[in-house]
Formats: structure tokens, C-alpha cells, sequence
């Protein structure tokens, strides 16, 4: 998908294309941030739910002593794989 298109209502409130809330996996409830940058073009990013992390690295719980290091890349290897960044 390289552009969709929608139209502004008189109350200023965009539907997003079907197209564009499946790549997002957006659905009701959803929270989404916008960002305007200095050439006027505005970035869309899902809000992660709160928790939606919990328990990635459970299966560190196994050692006794974990180092910052082996958790920030247990933690980069699952939200990869929950996003489908394998």
C-alpha cells in the first residue's frame, strides 16, 4: 500500500481507510499518537496498550542473575516477534 485517501468532515474527522487500519492493526479502542514534521507531513504510530509487554521475559526467570543486556535483547527479540519483525 503505498497511498490511500480519505476526506475531512465538516467536524475535522478522518476515516482511516480499511487498508491502512489492517497494515496498523488498528480496531476500536486503539490509541494512535500523530506527529507533524517541519515539511508538513504527518506520521501515524499505534499507541502499545498498556502492559501489552507483560511477561516477555519470563523465560529469563530461569537464571539467577540476568544482565541489562541479555533483557534489553530478550525484550527486542519478543516485541519483533509480536510485530512481525522476525
Amino acid at each position: 500500500m503505498n497511498t490511500v485517501r480519505a476526506k475531512v468532515t465538516t467536524k475535522g474527522q478522518v476515516t482511516l481507510p480499511k487498508p491502512l487500519r489492517d497494515t496498523l492493526d488498528l480496531h476500536e479502542g486503539d490509541h494512535v499518537e500523530f506527529a507533524l514534521n517541519s515539511d508538513q507531513q504527518i506520521s501515524l504510530v499505534k499507541l502499545r496498550k498498556p502492559g501489552s509487554s507483560a511477561g516477555i521475559l519470563k523465560h529469563l526467570g530461569k537464571k539467577k542473575t540476568v544482565t541489562v543486556k541479555e533483557m534489553d535483547q530478550a525484550i527486542a527479540k519478543e516485541m519483533a516477534k509480536k510485530h512481525g519483525r522476525t
